[in-house]
């Protein structure tokens, strides 16, 4: 999440990027690379926001861009939501905050 937030900032914040194109050469990356990751800007902000929060490393490790970005093929952030707390039932140490 905080790398689609730092290729978002930089997106916005130099006038010699212009693309996603213009991103993906100056980080040495594909174009196609640069879009799956802001890919998870359209997730629900719930998750985003659960994302940012999480503290354990293992669950950060669980929740990888490529388990998340299977989320983004719903539509509804409702739908996204639900799966997101499926994905968090499955992530070691459970869901963030409580006792498992």
């Amino acid at each position: 999440m905080l790398r689609a937030q730092r290729y978002q900032a930089l997106m916005a914040g130099d006038p010699t990027i212009k693309s996603r194109a213009d991103l993906a050469r100056e980080l040495g990356i594909t174009r196609a690379r640069v879009t799956q990751v802001l890919g998870l800007l359209d997730l629900a902000p719930e998750i985003q926001e659960a994302l940012l929060a999480l503290d354990d490393p293992d669950a950060i490790h669980f929740l990888s861009e490529r388990r998340l970005r299977p989320l983004l093929r719903f539509a509804d952030p409702a739908e996204q939501v639900r799966k997101f707390e499926q994905l968090l039932a499955e992530a070691p140490g459970g869901r963030p905050g409580r006792d498992n």
